[in-house]
């Protein structure tokens, strides 16, 4: 009976620190870099096209044709190559086409109305392109949430300028989000140029070593117990 506990405690020992393992090789494989997190503000500026589609059209659109200027603070700043540019138009920056469907119409006044709408998911909405952070290379992108939008119009010829309020989104990087972000966009159709101005709150990413050590703390709890099973 003894050497029948023993060997149940032998494979019970082995099935459970297979789970840690299995997870430690998991992370590792993924990168052995310290965890990312983002935070600070990135603005970017360049020439938009603003149609000049009337009040409050059921639906819109605005397409961001370059990226003329690129403004970096906090962890925005540490990127590299760096996300500022002294080429003009900056390559390596790409936004898509937002397109917006009308909600409901505001109250307005004279020349400026209003309307919310929704802007739909768009995945990645900015591509940073490839950047290296605390020896981490890949992909930065913003992802935009599916927003409720409050498009400002102030029309004192037959072009727009708009002003989008509401925007949230994700920054994600290697695979992970590092950051929930804020948009503000200011776009001025009777100069063809747009403002977008980002600001990202970082969030927590576990560090691989710190996920392999919560995999080892609750093998050994399941070990613990299994074993007082198995000898009762």
């Amino acid at each position: 009976m003894i050497s029948l506990k023993s060997k149940l405690l032998n494979a019970t020992l082995a099935a459970t620190f297979a789970i840690p393992l299995a997870t430690a090789g998991m992370f590792t494989s993924a990168g052995s870099a310290q965890a990312v997190t983002l935070s600070g503000s990135i603005g970017l500026n360049g020439t938009s096209i603003v149609p000049s589609d009337g009040i409050n059209p059921d639906t819109t659109s605005i397409t961001f044709a370059d990226v003329d200027g690129v403004d970096a603070d906090g962890d925005f700043a540490a990127f590299s190559p760096n996300l500022d540019s002294s080429t003009i138009p900056i390559t390596g920056i790409s936004i898509n086409t937002l397109k917006l469907t009308k909600i409901a119409d505001l109250p307005s006044n004279g020349i400026t109305t209003k309307a919310t709408y929704s802007t739909g998911n768009y995945t990645p909405f900015i591509n940073f392109g490839l950047r290296t952070l605390n020896n981490t290379n890949a992909f930065l992108t913003f992802d935009l949430d599916d927003s409720v939008v409050t498009r400002i119009r102030k029309s004192s010829t037959n072009i727009s300028d708009v002003i989008l309020d509401g925007i949230t989104g994700k920054f994600n990087f290697n695979g992970q989000t590092i950051a929930t972000g804020f948009l503000n966009a200011s776009l001025s159709g009777t100069l063809s140029t747009y403002q977008l101005t980002l600001t990202a709150e970082a969030v927590s990413v576990p560090e691989p070593t710190t996920i392999l050590g919560l995999g080892l703390v609750g093998a050994g709890i399941l070990m613990s117990r299994r074993r007082k099973s198995v000898i009762q």
